[in-house]
Parts: C-alpha cells; structure tokens; sequence
C-alpha cells in the first residue's frame, strides 16, 4: 500500500497491562494517541468504584507519519508491532476514528468491539440523540440491530442503537 506523506491512524499492539503507561509516554513526547476506555462501576466485597476500563485491551491508536512508526516502536519498548496485515501496515482512516471515538465518548450505550467487520447493511445516519449525524452502517449483530463503525483491518466497533433514531440514507 502507498501511502501520503500525511499523518495517519495507526493500530499499535502494546504488552499486557501497560496501555494507560504508554498513553502517558506518548503524552509526554506529544504523539497524538487514543486509548478507548470507558467508565465502569466495579462492586468488591468491601466497596464500589468507578474505573476506567479498557475497551480494547492491548491495542493504542497512534497518529503519525508512516517514517514515524519505526522510531517510536524504538523509543517505546512496551508497543511490541503495529498491526498490520499482508506485509501492510493497519490504518484507520479519519473518518472511522472520528465515528469511533464520538460512540466510545457520547454515546449513550455500551460500545462493544468485535474483531470480525459486521456483514455490510444499509447505510444510516443517526438523527436524534448525542450521536446525531453520525453515519454509519446498520448490522444484525446477535440478532439485535446496532450501529456499526468499521476500524479498517482491526474489525469494527458495533453500539445498540433504537431504529427510531435513524434513517436510511
């Protein structure tokens, strides 16, 4: 695949348990990164509490020029690779990102992730709700309808959506 000279989204793998640490490293040497997380109220025996739970385990989204990624995968030792697929490197394109993290950041349902991209359906548009005017593609996911965002060769991040919010465009 050939790529621009432009910044792009990239899919990093990052070591068990060290994605909020290489956020922070990334944040300190200002690479532009995102790590979906979302907000869970976890119950142990003796008390409550609100986390942040990760949304896609292992993986950081990093925004960067292709001639980038060799240099933080040097400077970073717990990414491990960049997702790639066929000898080509994984890249989320803006306007996936853009979807992907208005559903993780205001959406109002759970957003669930799954590896496999839904069978393509009808596109839609979603007319009321925080998420309005976002488009996307309507699935059947476990014979429920949701709103699905297509995050290139990594799959697709998929939402329950009520049909009345929608129109088919």
């Amino acid at each position: 695949m050939t790529m621009d000279n432009g910044p792009h989204w990239f899919v990093a793998c990052v070591r068990s348990c060290q994605e909020k640490k290489v956020a922070e490293s990334l944040r300190a040497r200002f690479v532009e990164h995102y790590l979906p997380v979302r907000r869970e109220l976890r119950q142990w025996s003796d008390r409550r509490k609100l986390v942040e739970a990760l949304l896609v385990p292992r993986f950081i989204f990093i925004r960067c020029r292709d001639s980038e990624r060799a240099a933080i995968l040097a400077e970073e030792p717990r990414i491990w690779r960049f997702l790639s697929y066929e000898g080509n490197a994984a890249v989320v394109r803006d306007v996936e990102m853009e979807a992907f993290r208005n559903m993780v950041e205001k959406g109002e349902r759970e957003v669930r992730f799954s590896e496999q991209p839904p069978v393509p359906g009808d596109k839609v548009r979603v007319v009321s709700g925080p998420l309005s005017g976002l488009e996307c593609e309507l699935t059947e996911v476990s014979g429920r309808r949701c709103l699905a965002v297509r995050l290139g060769m990594m799959g697709a991040a998929t939402m329950d959506l009520d049909l009345e919010t929608i129109e088919k465009i």
